[in-house]
């Protein structure tokens, strides 16, 4: 692709910082959690939010450990939580508060991916070939290539539902982005780079874990040990991301052990992290069928960014000497080495891959042929608008019975959802449909032909699809997905007590997704209950059957026996008749 100064234009900054927020904001409010993930990682900001700072050293799920994920992005929630709460925030839009802290982790990691790339792009090394003179200056030329990499970044398939949801992924993307950042400045500042090394691994670190982290940590040591300008100041800036890592990890591990269950969590927390990898998990392998799955995955999670850095690579293929080139391939060998190591079937685990592929992406955009452009532009083009048409569509059936087919589909996914059209959402969803035409107008029209411009029809059709679920969609799936009906139906029947204080519900058989979203919406406390269901702590039980086959405990509750347990609700989501649930108090 041709470049020249006349037709390098770029991204203004609140542009830039606008899509991403166009991106991230619409998801976030106006629904419940939503079972598994969402609600799990919901619980455990809620947990942070309704206590006080003395218990955060470890996470909770009630009063039950939760020894997944890592605590930082339960952290940023929490507090949101907490601040919603201190401005009398309505308690239904403390969710939508909480979520938050996914825009702050996705703009953190945006700004990150963007430095990392402008700084790569102005060394002379990646500069394009200016046989006439009129290539854009270095820093122009740098400043398109870190604006096509933030639209990488939002152009990928497997960020979008996951970035929308509470959990470990957004927080870990954002420290191994500044962690990637950090070696790349330590091309020109490799003292001082050591500072954001150990912020970014301390923020991977406390995001998940050290399943992800040490792996991506070791691969990129040994990259910047096997080359000269790499290996200069290499021991000094490894002592200072020690520090300021140690310094960290010191201070919480000593909070950590000073709390009566602070052992148990950090036994059973290494004992998680130690079992994501394959070789210490004997009920994993990676057998044929894994790598099948594993292809497959990664071909979706990572489009369109894992073609494109595969052209890279290609097409810088003689000069991977170069520190520039080295650093971003390292890091991207690191991620898949976590995908390989890691279960590969969980999309979670292809995240430490987005920040280097966002970046090789970009660095190879200038060096592609217009034909290659065009084809990106026309499948964003064909796929997203086919796509938009689906939502239109099923939205027609859901809400007037048109297509009749998708309307029965509907139907079977969603039973006794009653529709409605909401005016707003639909003015919102028809805008929306206008600007993604108007962009492809002015995409195809002739005009500047900017570095990023390949890139801002698959990131607005990302956006463009997302954002008619979110207003269109949006009813039916939080209907769908949602605990509030069951929370509200038990708090119906479980008042609170006398003395102003939430009447407590033992529960059994319950999943920590389950218990979160059902705490939250029925304000009511639960507390675990062993398996013969011999603690008279609470006036009520709760157990949960999902097997078909009635559980043993279940049995023994309902037989006449000492425990003196009487039946008084039995209820479950119209979207998921299998899993029921049912409320005892005692006699």
């Amino acid at each position: 692709m041709a470049l020249t100064a006349a037709n390098n234009t770029r991204l203004s900054r609140r542009l830039l910082w606008g899509v991403i927020l166009l991106y991230i904001l619409p998801g976030l409010f106006a629904r419940a959690p939503w079972k598994p993930d969402d609600a799990i990682g919901f619980g455990q900001g809620f947990y942070f939010a309704t206590h006080g700072i003395q218990h955060w050293s470890f996470s909770q799920i009630g009063d039950r450990l939760f020894t997944e994920e890592g605590l930082l992005g339960a952290w940023l929630s929490g507090g949101l939580g907490k601040l919603a709460l201190l401005v009398n925030l309505p308690w239904r839009w403390l969710d939508d508060a909480m979520r938050l802290g996914n825009a702050v982790w996705l703009i953190l990691a945006g700004w990150a991916i963007w430095n990392t790339a402008y700084r790569l792009a102005r060394r002379v090394e990646l500069q394009p070939e200016d046989p006439l003179g009129t290539a854009p200056t270095r820093v122009d030329y740098a400043r398109s290539v870190a604006d096509a990499s933030v639209l990488c970044l939002l152009a990928t398939l497997g960020l979008l539902v996951r970035s929308h949801m509470q959990g470990a992924e957004l927080p870990e993307l954002a420290g191994l982005s500044i962690l990637l950042l950090g070696y790349v400045r330590s091309l020109d500042r490799p003292i001082g780079a050591g500072w954001m090394i150990g912020w970014g691994l301390a923020i991977a670190y406390f995001a998940r874990g050290w399943s992800h982290a040490l792996p991506f940590l070791l691969v990129l040591m040994l990259n910047s040990s096997s080359h000269n300008s790499l290996r200069f100041g290499q021991l000094r800036r490894m002592m200072r991301a020690a520090l300021v890592f140690g310094v960290a990890f010191g201070l919480w591990f000593f909070w950590l052990l000073s709390n009566q269950q602070g052992q148990a969590w950090w036994d059973g927390w290494n004992h998680w992290n130690a079992n994501r990898f394959l070789l210490l998990d004997p009920e994993k392998s990676l057998d044929k069928n894994t790598l099948i799955n594993t292809v497959k995955t990664a071909s979706w999670f990572l489009w369109p960014i894992l073609p494109m850095s595969a052209w890279t690579v290609w097409r810088y293929r003689g000069a991977f000497r170069e520190p520039a080139l080295r650093i971003p391939f390292a890091a991207a060998a690191a991620g898949v080495l976590v995908v390989c190591i890691t279960n590969p079937s969980e999309e979670a685990n292809y995240f430490p891959l987005l920040a280097p592929l966002s970046v090789l992406a970009a660095l190879g955009l200038s060096t592609m042929r217009r034909g290659l452009t065009s084809l990106i532009d026309w499948f964003a083009v064909i796929c997203f608008t086919f796509g938009a048409v689906l939502v239109w569509l099923g939205w027609s059936a859901a809400t007037f019975g048109y297509p009749a087919q998708l309307a029965r589909n509907f139907e079977r996914l969603s039973p006794g959802y009653i529709p409605g059209v909401v005016g707003l959402e639909l003015a919102m969803a028809l805008l929306a449909s206008y600007a993604w035409v108007r962009l492809i107008i002015w995409r195809t029209s002739a005009g500047p032909r900017a570095l990023w411009r390949p890139m801002i029809l698959s990131s607005g059709g990302i956006t463009l699809i997302w954002f008619l679920l979110m207003t269109l969609w949006i009813p039916r799936i939080n209907y769908a997905k949602t605990f509030q009906p069951l929370g509200e139906a038990i708090a119906d029947f479980v008042p609170p007590d006398t003395n102003g204080k939430t009447s407590c519900i033992e529960d059994y058989n319950l999943g920590f997704a389950q218990r979160a979203t059902l705490q939250y919406h029925s304000l009511r406390k639960f507390v675990s209950v062993d398996h013969n269901a011999k603690s008279k702590r609470c006036t009520f039980l709760l157990l949960q059957d999902d097997t078909d086959v009635h559980l043993v405990s279940k049995s023994i509750l309902e037989a006449d026996n000492p425990l003196g347990w009487q039946l008084i609700w039995a209820g479950n989501r119209n979207s998921d008749r299998r899993e029921r649930f049912y409320l005892y108090t005692r006699h």
